[in-house]
């Protein structure tokens, strides 16, 4: 081989900054050609990308993993991968996307009503004002029977905008609070850690192999999932006081929840998150036709959960440090076997994770 033809094959496949990249492709088999080489590439690096998940960062490095060793690299099988690639990165926010649509329905419909309902009261207002003034009442009666029904409506009002302020801060499938709400609740803790140095734990709770579940049993029955995480998270917050503690339960999106301890009830988080694993694992989860008549029974459905401190280390964004912890810690908990808890720590500079309960 010519010294010309050696540069330009380290052009060609020159994609790496140690040199060693385009060996490595060699050895795999994958084409000298830009196109597998800087799509291997780009899959390679997406792992360094803050903005990804470690679910998704996960999917997509196996989907590499997949293509190496499938060794097809036609253009069907490229296209395929582009596409796999773009379902992988954009799925949170269809996820997020899917569900905000859901709780607008919700609200459009639960505001429809309440309009109805205060337009009759509006039209009852109006036909006893004039009843009034025909019938020739004294002046100052009717001053006075308009202010009152005026307070009235007005008192009504006030409650239906509270009910809509409820409800745009509601998860409609499980009663917990919204990821919207979640946001402004984390924010919230967050400034009174920062400010009163009140202490602060996040929990990330992620149903073990929803997927399978779903595509298993169907979307009514992964509902019916959701909804009893959603109840067992409510005893076993109901079992360590929460009633006079603050804590925050949460839908943060899909299959996963998330429980926010601040003050006080910051003591407990590591309890709380081994109590909810375990009622969960005991649970026997039954599935039930649409008439309610039991199809199956005996389901184990399991839970993993990160939990995460606010610390000082982080020296800023600590609402987005707290729940990357807290999401770190989570998906160490599922690659060490699932239906876990892993606790997030900083160890000097470096991150670290223990197992603090497992099934």
């Amino acid at each position: 081989m010519s010294e010309h033809d050696h540069h330009c094959d380290r052009q060609e496949c020159d994609f790496s900054q140690d040199g060693k990249f385009c060996e490595m492709l060699d050895k795999a088999g994958v084409p000298r050609d830009n196109k597998w080489r800087t799509l291997i590439l780009y899959m390679r690096g997406l792992k360094d990308y803050a903005y990804l998940s470690e679910i998704q960062k996960g999917q997509i490095q196996a989907l590499l993993v997949e293509v190496l060793q499938l060794k097809d690299f036609s253009d069907d099988k490229f296209n395929e991968v582009l596409l796999r690639d773009r379902e992988i990165l954009v799925a949170p926010y269809e996820q997020r996307l899917k569900a905000a649509l859901q709780e607008t329905v919700v609200l459009a419909g639960e505001f429809k009503r309440l309009v109805h309902r205060r337009k009759g009261e509006v039209k009852q207002l109006e036909a006893r004002s004039v009843e009034a003034v025909i019938s020739g009442q004294d002046p100052e009666e009717i001053v006075s029977m308009l202010q009152a029904t005026f307070r009235e409506v007005i008192t009504l009002m006030e409650k239906d905008t509270e009910k809509l302020d409820h409800l745009s801060r509601t998860d409609p499938l499980t009663g917990l609070n919204n990821r919207r709400a979640f946001d402004d609740i984390l924010a919230r803790s967050v400034r009174n850690w920062q400010e009163r140095e009140i202490p602060l734990v996040l929990l990330m709770l992620d149903i073990d192999h929803f997927k399978n579940f779903n595509d298993e049993f169907g979307h009514r029955i992964g509902d019916q999932a959701l909804t009893t995480v959603a109840t067992i998270i409510r005893k076993s917050i109901a079992a360590f006081g929460g009633e006079g503690m603050d804590i925050h339960s949460c839908r943060y999106g899909g299959e996963e929840f998330a429980i926010i301890l601040s003050g006080d009830a910051a003591m407990v988080g590591a309890d709380l998150a081994l109590d909810v694993r375990k009622r969960m694992e005991r649970y026997n989860f039954v599935i039930r036709d649409s008439n309610g008549d039991i199809m199956r029974k005996g389901i184990s459905v399991t839970i993993s959960i990160g939990l995460a401190e606010a610390d000082v280390a982080w020296k800023g964004a600590y609402v987005e440090n707290l729940i990357d912890a807290a999401d770190k810690a989570l998906y160490h908990a599922k690659r060490s076997g699932r239906n876990r808890v892993a606790k997030h720590g900083i160890s000097g500079a470096a991150e670290e994770f223990s197992i603090i309960a497992a099934g």
